[in-house]
C-alpha cells in the first residue's frame, strides 16, 4: 500500500498581515496532483491543519474543499489536530467526513476508536493507522496534581503516558499485515524549525513503536526529518510552507510511503515546488536596492545597515515587491559628555538628535511635528488633576 503523509498545514497564517492563502492554494493543489500521480492509498495529515484555533472562514473552507477534492479522487484521508487546532472544531466534522472517507480522530474517547482500518484501492489489502492527537499536558497532568512537581517530573508523566498509548497501538496492531501510527508531539526538537518554543512537552524518540510498525507519521516540527535515535521509520513531513525566516533553508516536501506486508517500509520525499520562499537580506540600502530582482515571488525581510541611510533610501527599500519588514542595525555610538545639559534642551531637540543617531539622518518635519503635538498631549495630560 502507498500512503502520502503530510503536515502542519497551519492554514490562517499570515506574515506580517499579509495573507498566505494563496500560496495555500498552490500548494495544496501540488499535493493533490502528487497524491493522484502516486496513486496513494490514503492521505496522512497529523495536525496543526490550522494557524489559530479559531480559523477565519477563508482558511476552513479551503481545507474542506483540500479534503473534499481527495475524496471526489476517491481517495481517503486522515486527520489528526495538533497543538494549534481546536478539537472541538474538528469533531463536529465528523459524521460526515466519515461518510467520504475524510477520516477524523479529534479526541481520546477509547483506544479503539484510535485504529482505523483503511483498504488499499483495490481491495486486496488493508492498514491499521493508529491515531494520537496532541494531548495537551495539562490533559494528562492537571495543574492541581502538578502542585509541587518540577519540570523534569511533570515531562516523565507525560513521557509515560505517550508510551502507554504506542504500546497499546503495537499490542493491537503487530499481527496485522501492514500498521501505521500517526502522532502530533515534540520528538528530537533540535530540529525545531518554528515550534521549539511552544510549550508542548518534548518525549523521547525511543518511546514511538518499533517492531511491527511500518511507519511513524509525525507532526509539530517544520523541517521535514528522519527522528534520530527512533527504532521504527519514523519522519515529521515538516510544514507545507516557509514559516519561519531563520529556517529558510528548509525545502519542503511530503513524503511517500511504501508498505508491504513483512517488508520495511521505503520511504521517499517529493520536494514541494509552490509557496514563496523567505530571504533574509542584510546590506546598505544602495545593497538592497541592488538586489531587488531578487525578491520577486518571495517575502523578504531586510536588516539595514546604517552607511549612507536616508529616509527617501529606506523608503524605496521598504517599497520593494515582497519586502515585509525591515529591522535597522544600528551605528555604533559612542556616548558624549559634550555639549549642553539634557535641561537646557528642547524634548524637540532631544528627539531630533536620538532619532539621527538611531537612523543617521535627520528625522522628517512632519514626523517631527507629529513628535511635538504628541509631547504637548502627554504634557497637558499630565498636569492634569487624577
Amino acid at each position: 500500500m502507498r500512503f502520502l503523509h503530510t503536515s502542519d498545514w497551519h492554514v490562517g497564517r499570515t506574515i506580517r498581515t499579509r495573507s498566505r492563502q494563496s500560496e495555500h492554494e498552490v500548494v495544496f493543489r501540488e499535493i493533490l496532483d502528487i497524491a493522484k500521480d502516486q496513486q496513494v492509498d490514503a492521505v496522512l495529515i497529523t495536525g496543526d491543519i490550522f494557524e489559530h484555533r479559531i480559523p477565519p472562514g477563508g482558511a476552513e473552507k479551503l481545507v474542506a474543499e483540500t479534503l473534499a477534492e481527495l475524496a471526489k479522487e476517491r481517495i481517503p484521508s486522515i486527520v489528526i489536530p495538533g497543538n494549534h487546532d481546536d478539537p472541538g472544531r474538528l469533531r463536529v466534522l465528523k459524521p460526515l467526513g466519515d461518510m467520504v472517507q475524510v477520516h477524523i480522530v479529534s479526541e481520546i474517547a477509547d483506544m479503539d476508536s484510535l485504529i482505523l482500518r483503511i483498504t488499499s484501492q483495490n481491495g486486496s489489502e488493508y492498514a491499521l493507522v493508529g491515531c494520537l492527537p496532541y494531548v495537551h499536558p495539562h490533559h494528562i497532568l492537571p495543574a492541581a496534581e502538578g502542585v509541587g512537581k518540577s519540570e523534569s517530573d511533570r515531562v516523565s508523566v507525560y513521557q509515560s503516558m505517550m508510551k502507554d498509548f504506542f504500546d497499546a497501538f503495537k499490542e493491537r496492531m503487530e499481527k496485522t499485515p501492514i500498521s501505521l501510527v500517526l502522532a502530533h508531539l515534540a520528538v528530537d526538537q533540535e530540529y525545531g524549525g518554528g515550534e521549539m518554543q511552544s510549550g508542548v512537552f518534548e518525549v523521547d524518540g525511543g518511546i514511538l513503536p518499533a517492531s511491527g510498525v511500518h511507519y511513524v507519521a509525525l507532526g509539530h516540527m517544520h523541517k521535514p526529518h528522519a527522528v534520530k535515535g527512533a527504532s521504527a521509520r519514523a519522519y515529521y513531513a515538516g510544514s507545507v510552507l516557509q514559516l519561519d525566516f531563520g529556517r529558510a533553508e528548509h525545502q519542503k516536501s511530503v513524503f511517500i510511503i511504501e508498505a508491504h506486508p513483512g517488508k520495511p517500509a521505503v520511504v521517499s520525499a517529493i520536494p514541494l515546488s509552490q509557496g514563496k520562499k523567505l530571504l533574509r537580506r542584510s546590506g546598505t540600502a544602495a545593497e538592497i536596492l541592488a538586489q531587488a530582482d531578487d525578491f520577486r515571488g518571495a517575502w523578504v525581510e531586510i536588516v539595514l545597515r546604517p552607511e549612507g541611510r536616508t529616509a527617501e533610501l529606506v523608503d524605496s527599500v521598504r517599497a520593494l515587491e515582497g519586502v515585509v519588514s525591515i529591522r535597522f542595525e544600528e551605528p555604533d555610538v559612542k556616548p558624549t559628555l559634550h555639549g549642553p545639559s539634557l535641561h537646557d534642551r528642547s524634548a524637540t531637540e532631544i528627539f531630533g538628535d536620538y532619532y539621527k543617531t538611531k537612523r543617521n539622518t535627520d528625522p522628517d518635519p512632519q514626523l517631527v511635528a507629529l513628535f511635538d503635538r504628541l509631547y504637548q498631549e502627554v504634557s497637558t495630560a499630565t498636569d492634569e488633576p487624577q
